[in-house]
């Protein structure tokens, strides 16, 4: 006799969990239609901040690497080495002449991925993109 009645139980949920199931349903649409709902986590996860002069640590001042990014491309010694690079929001590649260099983002550096010499990070200091001459 218990079992039948546990049975009974669980056959009277079913309708009462559709129900509920289709009302949050509802009610999630309703909210996401009139805008009260934050339609960002739809949309995807705009891409970490990439631009700046990116600056070698962890060794001698005189012989760190450092390389600036742009949205007009990667420069090196102040000249522009290429116009273009790839960035993924965790990856970052470039090539300059026959060298690709590839670096990893993690905890707001980069970390040298290749060339491999050795292990490096890179952290930077940002640039004021905005044009202070008024064109």
């Amino acid at each position: 006799m218990a079992k039948r009645k546990n049975h009974l139980l669980t056959a009277l949920n079913y309708p009462s969990l559709i129900i509920a199931g289709m009302m949050t349903v509802i009610a999630g649409l309703g909210l996401w239609f009139s805008g009260k709902l934050e339609q960002p986590l739809l949309q995807p996860k705009p891409l970490p901040d990439i631009y700046g002069v990116w600056i070698e640590q962890e060794v001698a001042p005189y012989v760190a690497d450092s390389f600036e990014l742009r949205p007009a491309g990667v420069f090196v010694g102040g000249r522009q080495v290429n116009t273009k690079f790839k960035w993924d929001g965790s990856v970052l590649e470039y090539r300059v002449g026959d060298d690709t260099y590839s670096y990893y983002f993690h905890a707001d550096r980069l970390v040298r991925q290749q060339p491999a010499h050795y292990i490096s990070s890179f952290t930077r200091q940002k640039l004021d993109l905005r044009s202070k001459s008024g064109f």
